[in-house]
């Protein structure tokens, strides 16, 4: 494939990415209180009110935003603050919420408590989705040196429906996913192409920053050292190139020096460390852990969510229900696209709840579907790693793979306290993920490896499309007050 279609494509993908992104800001509410369909009020068994049935903790970020906006710093949080249900993302490091104020700005958006207002601030992440696109592609192009999974891997990324409606609200967590993905990116392209100081200046300042918008970017610092231990057990090919830019940005070399590892680690520590200190003089923690196990403590904990197993399901596995059914199962569906607060569900009824009890939840046609799909992928990534066509690929598919383990340990650890089945916790490896899912089906097709990459970006962008027709006609069930609601009888 030449350099022009491949190219031409990639800004198709990200032209459709924004476009997509961009519908699922405006169909989003924003600031709109209301219902979940799938919760219930313990008192009454009417559905639960919500002060926003939008984007999860999309609040909470604007609210950061706003209290920079009004000349007030860097907010302290304080786990007895009586606003605290308002401002429980205020320990998170700052680098999205500068970026997001400076962008509020410049774009005119004054009020950020209006909607006009928030969908300017959503368009930031828009854009950021959009250059996510490009630094999976990079990454999958300059650690496989071909343009094929490189591009199957930006589109599976591209039209993920949850990765995507994640870029069209206001979040920290696109900005860390873009940073992640470029860290990775530069860095398999040091290990395939060769190492050059100013490649490992970037990549040092791009942890720093990772780790400025949210600590889960220290998953970064082991893949690091991993890297580097990687460059002297498979040297990389300073002769190979890269359409023919491999030598840019200063003297070529097989492996990194110690000098450009320590310049690096200097550069990302420079960078958080001045928001280390501050939480250290705040919070007695650098990482401001106790302060975020504060904010968290009125979410659904794990032994809430045991508690109710074994009160409704006498005789199971209370353990194991836990981790199968709701960790597992919930996780994986959120994967491909559960929207508002866990409450829009891409099922035959549109919620996983059915007034009734779980056992009686709705099919899951889709999401099986697409599960197999992807664990059918996974599975010939896996077989890959044996393979002689994929062993000069070995370091970054280690890499990649390294640290989709890493994230996924930090997830699970997190369930063992809180029950938080989110799988945009898993995005910050989303780049890797996507590399696999490419490498896995171009494995697999063989000598029909050219449909890889149109069957991802046909399928996902399908799902998309059904999506985004079904949220206009969901989010308007959920904005009527749980009073008038009378289609949904009481928990029983």
């Amino acid at each position: 494939m030449s350099r022009t279609v491949t190219l031409g494509l990639l800004v198709a993908l990200i032209a459709v990415h924004i476009a997509l992104a961009t519908n699922y800001a405006l169909l989003t509410p924003y600031r709109q209180a209301g219902i979940l369909l799938g919760q219930r009020d313990p008192k009454t068994g009417l559905p639960q009110k919500i002060v926003d049935v939008g984007a999860p903790d999309e609040r909470q970020h604007v609210n950061y935003v706003i209290h920079l906006l009004e000349g007030k710093g860097f907010p302290v949080f304080s786990p007895t603050d009586p606003n605290l249900g308002e401002d429980y993302q205020s320990h998170q490091p700052p680098a999205f919420y500068l970026l997001a104020a400076g962008w509020s700005k410049l774009t005119g958006a004054s009020d950020l408590t209006v909607r006009d207002s928030g969908l300017k601030l959503r368009f930031l992440n828009v854009l950021i989705g959009g250059v996510t696109v490009l630094g999976t592609f990079y990454l999958a192009f300059w650690g496989f040196r071909r343009p094929d999974v490189a591009l199957c891997a930006a589109a599976f990324a591209a039209f993920l429906p949850m990765f995507t409606a994640l870029a069209g609200a206001v979040s920290n967590d696109p900005l860390l996913i873009c940073l992640c993905t470029w860290v990775l990116a530069l860095t398999a392209r040091c290990l395939m192409w060769g190492w050059t100081m100013q490649k490992v200046l970037i990549i040092g300042v791009l942890t720093g920053l990772a780790m400025l918008t949210k600590t889960t970017a220290l998953s970064l610092v082991p893949i690091l050292l991993l890297a580097a231990f990687l460059a002297y057990r498979y040297p990389a090919n300073p002769e190979a190139g890269a359409w023919g830019d491999d030598t840019r940005g200063g003297q070529v070399k097989p492996q990194p020096s110690k000098a450009m590892i320590a310049i690096a680690a200097v550069l990302a520590i420079c960078i958080a460390g001045p928001w280390w200190a501050r939480n250290q003089s705040l919070y007695h923690d650098p990482l401001a852990i106790g302060a975020f196990n504060d904010a968290f403590k009125l979410s659904a904990q794990k032994s809430q969510i045991v508690s109710m197993i074994e009160a409704t399901e006498p005789g199971t596995s209370s353990e194991m229900t836990y981790w199968k059914d709701y960790i597992g199962w919930w996780t994986a569906r959120s994967f491909f696209g559960v929207f508002g607060y866990m409450d829009i569900w891409m099922n035959e009824r549109g919620t996983s709840f059915t007034g009734v009890s779980q056992k009686g939840a709705a099919p899951n046609t889709l999401y099986r579907l697409l599960l197999a799909v992807t664990v059918l992928c996974v599975l010939g990534w896996i077989l890959a790693f044996g393979k002689a066509e994929w062993k000069e690929y070995r370091a970054v598919q280690i890499m990649n793979a390294s640290f989709a383990l890493i994230v996924l340990i930090l997830f699970l650890r997190f369930n063992m306290q809180y029950f938080q089945a989110q799988a945009r916790y898993l995005f910050p490896a989303l780049a890797p993920i996507s590399c696999g899912i490419a490498v896995g089906l171009t494995h697999l097709l063989g000598g029909r490896r050219q449909f890889a990459f149109p069957a991802i970006a046909l399928l996902f962008l399908g799902v998309n499309l059904y999506a985004i027709s079904i949220l206009p006609e969901q989010f308007v069930k959920r904005q009527v007050p749980a009073e008038m609601r009378s289609d949904t009888p009481p928990l029983g």
